[in-house]
């Protein structure tokens, strides 16, 4: 088993590395990972989740379900042609990529009566394979890719929205909804303080969730977000249409939430400037606020220049009351105080590179009956794109759970992730995502043993890939 690992894992790495040729050539388990509770920390023996944590501007976590767009190809001439002059001329859609480029995408028919009403529904399918080396069936503490024992199917996703639009003169309305089934689906609930879609689960990997739904109003410069929504803190993502890579950073995983429960008021002050602001009731909570969470939610996205921008948001207050209904009274929900500052400055150079840097500090005290706990760390992101059609990037991250609170309950110290991917996209609707991922752990060992390989190791080398179908 351990030789048909590491044949695996070499067989990935040479699909990388062969990926990367080609693209050289186009510029010429049921241990599922919430990013929530009080410390999001898991046990190997068991599935059970324990107490742990999981606009004018856009945040990085604001990006749009249907990903970035490429620029569409003109019409006219004959879309089978191999020569580079169908790249400008097609009769028909040319979904497929043409010397570098894409045209617009599929989408579904939109109902009149929908459309008429600028409203849209969309989605996507989104599955894979991950696994480790070492065969371990949990791939370790890896955040939405716990399962390592077969295919995947981690998305599939619908969603029905209508955007606001004021021009910056004028009132307009606006919803989002989501709803998305597969094994991210558990990863996704309101675990944080039990309630809303927590425990829709349909068996031991596969679960649904309503990870947004949510109305918007506008008021000239002003949008009042009201209702079940992401987070705006982090780089990354729950959408796998919104990243680069496969699998996730620690800070996405174990060092934020998924989502918030609440309104957030948003003002743009100028076209470089937004600032906004709310309530929420904690992280990862569904409508009944069954912890009596109360944080503030705010922050700024701000334009520096063409090149570069900085978002930077915090949430702070009452975390919760440690209690969640349906589990007799136990300390299963978050709990005390918390403090959490989350910073993203990106940075293009020229049209090809971009470089991303995010800084997360965090704090929760005042639990009772437990010690104060802090977690902090960097991620570091250098995106490379070859064509629309092929790009390439590496992530380097650093994350310090100070007090074995946040990835494995009792293994205070240092993880390290580094992880190469490429993103391939043949035709307009498809994306491929390869990657090769090594991990490392520098700590105490913690009573469930080390991270790695059912707590014997402190490294793992892993890596897979999925598809990601857009519609």
């Amino acid at each position: 088993m351990k030789t048909m690992k590491l044949a695996i894992a070499g067989a990935l790495l040479g699909l990388l590395m062969s990926c990367g040729v080609w693209a050289a050539d186009a510029a010429s388990s049921d241990l599922r990972q919430p990013s929530s509770l009080q410390r999001t920390a898991f046990h190997y023996d068991t599935s059970t989740y324990f107490a742990g944590e999981n606009g004018a501007g856009t945040s990085p976590s604001d990006k749009t379900a249907e990903g970035e767009q490429p620029p569409s190809a003109e019409k006219g001439g004959a879309c089978g042609s191999e020569t580079c002059d169908s790249c400008s001329s097609c009769d028909r859609p040319c979904r497929w990529c043409r010397c570098g480029k894409l045209p617009e995408p599929w989408t579904l028919p939109q109902p009149c009566g929908l459309a008429c009403r600028d409203i849209k529904i969309g989605g996507w399918l989104s599955g894979g394979v991950y696994g480790n080396v070492r065969g371990d069936a949990s791939n370790g503490p890896l955040s939405l890719n716990s399962v390592g024992d077969g295919v995947t199917a981690n998305q599939l996703w619908i969603y029905a929205e209508k955007k606001v639009d004021t021009k910056g003169c004028g009132t307009d309305w606006g919803f989002r909804a989501d709803y998305m089934f597969g094994t991210d689906g558990p990863d996704t609930q309101c675990f944080g303080d039990r309630s809303w879609d927590w425990n829709w689960t349909s068996s031991r990997d596969y679960g649904s969730a309503i990870p947004q739904l949510y109305a918007e109003f506008g008021f000239n410069d002003w949008t009042l977000k009201a209702g079940h929504f992401y987070t705006p803190m982090g780089y990354e993502v729950v959408p796998a249409t919104g990243n680069f890579f496969y699998s996730h950073s620690y800070a996405m995983g174990y060092g934020e939430p998924f989502t918030h429960t609440g309104f957030l008021l948003t003002r743009k002050v100028n076209d470089k400037v937004s600032l906004f602001g709310g309530w929420v009731d904690g992280w990862d909570a569904g409508f009944g606020n069954y912890n009596g969470a109360s944080n503030f939610l705010g922050g700024t996205n701000i334009t520096i220049s063409e090149k570069s921008s900085l978002a930077w948001v915090i949430c702070m207050g009452r975390w919760g009351d440690g209690r969640a209904p349906y589990v007799n009274g136990a300390a299963l929900g978050n709990d005390g105080e918390i403090f959490h500052s989350c910073l993203v400055f990106t940075r293009k150079f020229g049209e090809k590179w971009t470089y991303v840097l995010q800084n997360d500090v965090a704090s929760n005290w005042g639990r009772p009956g437990r010690d104060d706990a802090q977690w902090y760390g960097i991620a570091q992101y250098l995106l490379y794109k070859v064509s629309d059609c092929v790009s390439w990037g590496g992530r380097l991250e650093w994350f310090r759970d100070d007090d074995g609170t946040r990835v494995i309950d009792g293994n205070a110290g240092n993880y390290w992730e580094a992880t190469l991917g490429l993103n391939i996209k043949p035709h307009a609707n498809f994306t491929f995502r390869p990657e090769i991922r090594y991990d490392w752990y520098g700590g105490g060992v913690g009573p469930v043993g080390r991270p790695f390989n059912g707590g014997l190791d402190i490294d793992q080398v892993s890596g897979g890939f999925d598809v990601i179908f857009t519609y």
